[in-house]
Parts: structure tokens; C-alpha cells; sequence
């Protein structure tokens, strides 16, 4: 959207600018924390704010006990469908190949690097909980050494599906099977795929901390020992990551081939029992659907949430398919970027418009349907620069429910790529030439 000089308003407050709408929509991203003090200091100073669309204090319904009082699970009962949120086991099994711990470990790690702050103090509290102290998390931040190399190399690979999710290579995998099995390795990169997905809801959608998890208060008032106060954290994006533009649609066309003939950088489930598990035809059966199978209560939850998601109509599915395309690009994964062709053809999109689906282009769109490429794009790219500005553009073309089914699809979608590219998914192609 176009501004005028006249149209932003300079505030300082402690000396510090910040710059504003009209509207009053925050057109700075917040700040990256450097030091173990900054980074609790903004976790308790998030308790005051206030989201970018409203939650209500109270909302009926809720699967998971664990979840269902914080604001997050208020905001997703509240905004996505029930049938949305059969995914909320978020990749804990019933008998996890996975501690509890280390998952968590990688949660904070991914949130971390994604500067989401509201997933952040979840998980600095879900670890103080579990019996490490301040400094063991400080560690995470600054020191892998210390950590034994089943942690190490599961929290190395959280950091890359987040800030390099387009670089991992076979060699990354390879180096995880000395600590992990293939079926240990599928549950994690899905368990970190869906924690990427889950900051980028709860930060777009700009979510207070919680004052109480589980009926516990939520403090970040430890002590901090000096060490963790100097030094860069090896977690934040620096100058290792130089993110790669888009893909042009000639080389969409190329990835397209790479999808249907790679093979996958683990053993996965067979066909026979991927469909038996998800309850499909063996014919409908690809990679993506026989790695999730091993992941008997999630798996299943997952593909039906996904299902419902894509074809529900409260939010033009051809808007989504526009944002499954624009992620699957920018994040450069062949396996999702091959489903969402896939899925834009079904809808009757022809080659001339996917083409026009370009979030960086020049292209006549509908202003909904531009709005949300382009904010599919940023969550993608940027996540840590999301603003209120961002969330209040949607909210002039969507409204408050189609404006949260935009950033969750995008959310969602970002998941797909990272669990299709990590493991080297193949989807057969049928995009239309």
C-alpha cells in the first residue's frame, strides 16, 4: 500500500522511534534480542500486549487439555475450523521415538531463530519445568559444545530448517543417522517443520505471553550468569544466510521433474501401509503421505487437517493454493511446490494464471488475492519482520476470520516445504505444461 510522508507519525518514547500508521498499526518489526537478559526481558514485557485480532477471553471446545486456556488455543478454536485443529498433537506421539525434552530443546531453538517471542517463553518455561536451569537454556543460545551430540545434532538441524531450510543437503541427514534412527529422524524434522509453522501464526498474529501454562505461573526472572550476556548467539540468522530469490517459473518447470524422480533421504513406510494407516487408496499413496505414516496418531490428524484446510470455502481456495505456491517458491521446495500446482489445477487454474502468481512481480491481481501472495512471501522470507501494518493490509480486503485463515495457511504451508525438502520427498508430477 502506498503511504504518504503526511500519512506516518513519529512517536518517541525513551528515545527510541517508532513509527506509525494512521490507523495506528506499528510499521517497525520488533526488535532481535542479543543477550540472555534482553531476550527474558521482552518474554515478561510481552504479558501487555495486545493482538492484531481480538481474542476472547473465553472460548468453548478444545482437544488438548495442555493447550486449551492459553491464548493461542482460544485464537485457533476461535478462528479456524474444528476441523483444522485435529493437528494439535503437533508430532507428540503417545510413544514418542522422540523425548519430550529435546523436542522442546528444538522448539526453542526454532522460535529462536524465527524471533517469535509468545513460542519463546513457552518453551523457556516448558524446559524450566522439565529441570533445566537457566544456563543449560543459556547454552542453546551460545554454546553447543556442551551438549551431548544426540542433542547437538538435533538442535543444529532445527536452526538450518529455519533460517536455511533450502540448503539442507543428503549429507545433513546422513550425519543425523550416527544418533538417530530414519524413523526418529522423520518424527523430528515433522515435529520442527510444524514448530516453524506454529511461530508463524502466533507472532502474525501478534499474541500476549501468558501469565499461567498448565496452572503455573510464567516468569522469566532467573538468574542469569554473565556469560550469557556477551558473545553473538549462534541461533539468529547472521551472515551465513543469504536466502536465494524465488524461483522463476522456468525453473519451477525443472523442479517440477526433481520432485517426481529424487529419492527420499530416509526409509520410509511402505505404500500397503501408509494407505492402511491413513486410511487411503494405495494409488493415492506418494512419499509425503508415507512419512507421516510413521507417525501413527499424528500422521492420520495431519492429513485430514490438511485436507479440510485446503478445501474449506470460507477463504477462496484459490487464494490458498496462490499461497501454497508462493511459500513453495520461496522456501525453493520441489515436493510442495509439485502438490500446489497439483492443487491449482484441480481448482481450474490455468498455466497463464499460476504464472501471474508471482509475490515479487508486476501483475494485475486482485487486490485480495496480491495481498495475500505478498504476505505469504514476507512470513516466508522474513518472519521476524511481520508488523501490525502487515496484519491490518489483510484485514482491509479479509475479514477477521479470513484474515487469520491467510496467515495459518501460510503458516501451514511453510511446514509442508520444510518436511517435503528435508527429507527429500518425491510427489509424481501432474502440473500442467
Amino acid at each position: 500500500m502506498k503511504r504518504t510522508f503526511q500519512s506516518i507519525v513519529l512517536i518517541f518514547v525513551l528515545g527510541v522511534s517508532t513509527v506509525y500508521a494512521e490507523d495506528g498499526a506499528n510499521l517497525q518489526s520488533k526488535a532481535i534480542p542479543k543477550t540472555r537478559s534482553e531476550t527474558k526481558k521482552v518474554l515478561g514485557e510481552l504479558k501487555e500486549r495486545t493482538p492484531r485480532l481480538p481474542v476472547p477471553e473465553t472460548v468453548p471446545g478444545g482437544t488438548n487439555p495442555a493447550s486449551s486456556n492459553v491464548i493461542n488455543g482460544r485464537a485457533r478454536r476461535y478462528y479456524l475450523p474444528e476441523s483444522w485443529l485435529q493437528a494439535e498433537r503437533w508430532g507428540n506421539e503417545a510413544q514418542s521415538k522422540v523425548s519430550y525434552e529435546l523436542k522442546t530443546q528444538c522448539f526453542w531453538v526454532v522460535s529462536r531463530g524465527n524471533n517469535c517471542h509468545y513460542c519463546l517463553g513457552h518453551q523457556e518455561h516448558k524446559l524450566k519445568v522439565a529441570g533445566l536451569t537457566d544456563d543449560q537454556i543459556g547454552a542453546l543460545d551460545r554454546n553447543w559444545d556442551v551438549l551431548d551430540l544426540r542433542t547437538r545434532k538435533g538442535v543444529e538441524l532445527a536452526r538450518k530448517m529455519t533460517v536455511l531450510p533450502f540448503a539442507i543437503s543428503d549429507r545433513d541427514i546422513a550425519a543425523m543417522k550416527s544418533e538417530y534412527s530414519d524413523a526418529e529422524i522423520v518424527e523430528l524434522v515433522y515435529s520442527i517443520a510444524r514448530f516453524n509453522s506454529m511461530n508463524r501464526w502466533t507472532d502474525s498474529m501478534g499474541l500476549p505471553q501468558d501469565s499461567q501454562m498448565r496452572g503455573e505461573s510464567v516468569e522469566f526472572d532467573s538468574p542469569t550468569d554473565s556469560k550469557w550476556d556477551q558473545g553473538e548467539s549462534i541461533v539468529v540468522a547472521g551472515s551465513d544466510v543469504v536466502r536465494p530469490l524465488p524461483w522463476t517459473w522456468e525453473e519451477c518447470q525443472k523442479q517440477f521433474q526433481v520432485a517426481a524422480t529424487r529419492s527420499p533421504r530416509v526409509v520410509l513406510a511402505s505404500k500397503e501401509f501408509a494407505a492402511e494407516t491413513l486410511k487411503q487408496e494405495v494409488a493415492t499413496i506418494n512419499d509425503w503421505h508415507r512419512a507421516i505414516a510413521s507417525l501413527p496418531a499424528a500422521g492420520p490428524e495431519m492429513v485430514q487437517a490438511w485436507t479440510e484446510m485446503l478445501s474449506d470455502t470460507e477463504l477462496d481456495p484459490k487464494i490458498k493454493a496462490a499461497i501454497c505456491w508462493t511459500t513453495a517458491r520461496c522456501n525453493r521446495s520441489a515436493g510442495s511446490l509439485s502438490m500446489a500446482a497439483q492443487f491449482a489445477k484441480r481448482l481450474g487454474v490455468s498455466e497463464q494464471e499460476l504464472k501471474l502468481w508471482d509475490s515479487r512481480g508486476q501483475a494485475n491481481l486482485p487486490e485480495g488475492l496480491a495481498k495475500a501472495i505478498r504476505f505469504a512471501d514476507k512470513l516466508t522470507c522474513q518472519p521476524t519482520k511481520i508488523t501490525d501494518a502487515d496484519i491490518a493490509e489483510l484485514r482491509k480486503e479479509f475479514n477477521d476470520r479470513q484474515t487469520a485463515h491467510v496467515i495459518y495457511t501460510a503458516a501451514t504451508a511453510n511446514a509442508l516445504d520444510r518436511l517435503t525438502e528435508t527429507l527429500s520427498l518425491s510427489v509424481p508430477s501432474q502440473a500442467a505444461k
